[in-house]
């Protein structure tokens, strides 16, 4: 039986509700230029908070195994340098918290 996913999520600050849509879009593109092409990564997903404040992106790994090595593999220099970079051009911060899953709840079928 395969690892359970690994779960990384990501919170950025939004200065307006109006904005975050221009905020996930510099985020995605960070994800899909370094992220992405790794072995294990599986998806990333961003959210707009309803109230406006945040933007959070849900990144899944295969396993947590997979996430470690893309640490160690990838040019952590230059996708730090691209995260600062949005960072100060979007007016934004970002923290990152990392998780193992312990359940899942799936659909039951009902009858008719």
């Amino acid at each position: 039986m395969p690892p359970p996913p690994f779960v990384s999520m990501i919170d950025y600050t939004v200065p307006s509700p109006e904005r975050q849509a221009e905020i996930a879009g510099a985020f995605q593109r960070i994800q899909e230029d370094w992220v992405a092409p790794y072995a294990g990564f599986r998806s990333a997903r961003f959210l707009a908070s309803t109230d406006g404040r945040l933007v959070r992106v849900i990144v899944e790994w295969e396993s947590e195994a997979a996430m470690r090595e893309f640490e160690q593999v990838s040019d952590t220099a230059g996708r730090l340098a691209a995260l600062d970079a949005a960072f100060r051009l979007h007016d934004t911060q970002g923290s990152r918290q990392t998780f193992r899953e312990l359940s899942t709840v799936w659909p039951r079928e009902t009858s008719a």
